[in-house]
């Protein structure tokens, strides 16, 4: 089990073009584990991208900054200027520079266009991004079911990206069993977050020790 302190050493391991699956469970704090652990790392010095389905980014962003006070607000919010994101569907985006705002579709044509459009929009900004990273997954598949996981399908086999890590969250208190595996198989890493850490599923050489 890695402990939350050490997450750069996993963040370490992930490559370009990797899909970082990262699971959790409705009863954990997701919003302190991703804002003071994850993003901490990857926003220090590296611009990052992040897709926010329904605003649920910018709900556990909230979440977070509302339980912290002095130095560790100071750095999140200066931490801002390096999130450039794209919006889909409803919701604020309170935490960065929104280069994006799209619709939520289900349609497979419509989905797969917009996705082409906000990845050719990322490619093109003035500061490259070393990751992705994916709020609101599981709401989306919760709303759309097999429908909208064949989009995610569809867009990551059709538009395959070599240019950053992409690390999606997803509650599996949301998804089935069946979307959950689908989603496990075309991950390069699954992480399960836990209270106490982090523990690595599949990815690098299986082991977190």
């Amino acid at each position: 089990m890695l402990k939350y302190g050490e997450t750069s050493r996993l963040i370490r391991s992930f490559q370009p073009g990797d899909r970082v699956l990262l699971e959790y469970e409705s009863k954990i704090p997701i919003s302190q584990i991703v804002w003071r652990y994850i993003t901490h790392y990857i926003l220090e010095d590296e611009p990052t991208i992040i897709f926010d389905f329904y605003g649920i980014g910018d709900i556990t962003f909230r979440n977070y900054l509302r339980s912290i006070s002095g130095k560790e607000y100071r750095r999140l919010i200066e931490s801002k200027k390096n999130i450039y994101i794209f919006k889909i569907g409803p919701g604020g985006a309170s935490y960065g520079e929104v280069v994006g705002q799209e619709k939520v579709y289900t349609g497979t044509e419509n989905f797969l266009k917009v996705y082409y459009t906000m990845i050719q929009r990322a490619l093109s900004l003035p500061r490259k991004p070393k990751y992705a990273v994916v709020f609101g997954i599981s709401e989306y598949l919760y709303f759309t079911g097999s429908s909208g996981l064949f989009n995610l399908i569809n867009v990551i086999s059709t538009i395959p990206i070599e240019d950053w890590t992409t690390i999606v969250l997803i509650n599996i208190d949301v998804v089935d069993e069946k979307q959950r595996a689908i989603l496990e198989e075309i991950s390069s890493w699954v992480v399960r977050l836990k209270e106490e850490g982090c523990e690595i599923i599949k990815g690098g050489n299986g082991r977190d020790d």
